[in-house]
Formats: structure tokens, sequence, C-alpha cells
């Protein structure tokens, strides 16, 4: 059987002879995944919730138009107030759920 390496901890888990260790992840895997949150977060924001990139809707609906079909000027508008409340309370609900889940990783590390 191997030896712990220091900062190991073993779980007690074993499975044909296979234990679980419990390590921390990498630390650029955590930067590489904390990044990719806040480039969905800002895309998302670009284009689905602010006028300053088009949504994908929009495109849709502009490259209809230039295809010659007949799109209400109505649907080529910026976002609704509905959009940008969806917006609101989904960002919220992504705010809420880091916390839980540094909360929880915190609560882990204490016992």
């Amino acid at each position: 059987m191997a030896e712990l390496q220091e900062g190991e901890v073993l779980h007690g888990h074993e499975y044909d002879g296979i234990q679980e260790l419990d390590n921390d992840l990498p630390r650029w895997w955590l930067f590489g995944f904390y990044f990719t949150i806040v480039f969905g977060v800002v895309y998302w924001i670009y284009y689905h919730m602010s006028s300053l990139g088009p949504s994908p809707e929009q495109e849709f609906l502009r490259e209809m138009a230039d295809a010659g079909y007949r799109v209400p000027s109505a649907a080529l508008q910026g976002v609704t107030e509905q959009d940008l409340l969806l917006g609101v309370v989904g960002v919220l609900c992504a705010i809420g759920a880091l916390i839980f889940a540094e909360l929880l990783r915190a609560d882990r590390s204490d016992s």
C-alpha cells in the first residue's frame, strides 16, 4: 500500500484496494474555472441583457430580414423589461449558488 503524502487525508472509502484521498484542486484549475464563470456572466450581459451587442434572436431576425422574409420591426428592438428581470434573477441565483458553495467548502474545512 502506498504511503500517504503530507496534506492528503484518507477518507476510508475503499473499492478494489483503491483508497480515496481528499486532495485540493490545483490552483490553475480553480482559476480557469472561475475565469469561465466570469466570462460567461460578461458574455451573457453583453449579448443578452444589454444593447451593446446583438442578442442571438436579434441576429437571427436580422438575417431573416436580409434574406427577404417579413420580420416585425418590434422584434428587432432591444431588451424588454421581462428579459431584464429574468437576467437580474439569474445573476442573483448564480451569486447565491457561489456563496452557498463557499459556505459548504468553509464548513467542510473547519471539521
